[in-house]
């Protein structure tokens, strides 16, 4: 058995968005995610893949595949995953709580315009 040492640490807190908790686990950025109703988080892209698991609440992930907006209803206890590259948004549909990891550490580069309508009247991470 391996032995994995990680030091989880508050990551992405944003009192109108919600609570964050996340930790390097063997070269892979992981984190806790709270997404209170009205919110977002996420409005970007990232160099690894990203993988996301609804715990519990109502989310949908938005993403722009070659060139079409698709909306995906998160459901609970299953993984969506979001290819490197691929532009993305996580809206609220009711309070949420996510588990998410990345193929890396975490880095992400921001979309602005694309997803506007889902921000439209939402409060963000970087707001």
């Amino acid at each position: 058995m391996t032995n994995m040492e990680f030091n989880v640490q508050e990551w992405g807190t944003r009192p109108k968005v919600g609570k964050g908790y996340a930790a390097d686990v063997d070269g892979k950025w992981c984190c806790f995610l709270e997404i209170k109703d009205g919110a977002y988080r996420g409005d970007h892209t990232h160099p690894y893949d990203q993988y996301t698991v609804l715990l519990g609440g109502k989310a949908m992930t938005v993403k722009e595949i070659e060139g079409e907006i698709v909306e995906y209803h998160l459901k609970e206890n299953v993984i969506s995953k979001t290819p490197k590259g691929v532009p993305h948004i996580n809206v609220a549909l009711g309070d949420a709580v996510l588990y998410e990891w990345w193929d890396g550490p975490y880095e992400d580069e921001p979309c602005p315009g694309l997803f506007d309508e889902y921000k439209k009247d939402r409060v963000g991470p970087r707001d």
